[in-house]
């Protein structure tokens, strides 16, 4: 029996506005998205969610996301790529096209590609708050949502 493909959709933690003049690519996070990071690759552990392959955005604040994450993710294949940052959804899509054949993909981005990408795999509606994390499953009927992890429900 293979394994079924499931992606776990997830937006960065929550980022600093406190420097004006600094880009939005460069923005840190902020202290509640630091203590957030750790929490949701818990969750993730705990649920036996953790990814081979990460697609993550070149922006500071999902690199600092996912720095946060380490310790659950020595294993997973880490790939950075720029298209990501602001991607729509055609965007988002062919980034896809390097998930596993099997086992478990994070794509780690941004909004409103996050919550854009999820309504598109599976018609479902699900509000993506910072460091949310969607886990979703393959079917022989498409994509379905199993869960939305929520860093303020853990």
């Amino acid at each position: 029996m293979s394994v079924p493909r499931r992606l776990i959709v997830m937006r960065h933690a929550d980022s600093s506005r406190d420097y004006p003049n600094m880009s939005d690519h460069d923005r840190p996070l902020n202290a509640r998205g630091q203590r957030d990071a750790p929490r949701m690759a818990d969750a993730l552990s705990k649920r036996d969610w953790l990814p081979q392959l990460v697609l993550v955005s070149s922006a500071r604040r999902t690199l600092e996301t996912l720095e946060g994450m380490a310790p659950h993710m020595d294993e997973a294949r880490i790939d950075v790529r720029p298209e990501i940052y602001h991607a729509g959804i055609s965007t988002l899509l062919t980034q896809l096209g390097d998930m596993l054949g099997g086992g478990t993909t994070m794509i780690l981005g941004h909004n409103p590609g996050s919550e854009n990408l999820i309504n598109h795999l599976t018609g479902e509606w699900r509000e993506m708050q910072t460091a949310a994390a969607a886990l979703l499953v393959e079917t022989s009927d498409g994509w379905t949502v199993e869960e939305v992890l929520r860093p303020r429900e853990l």
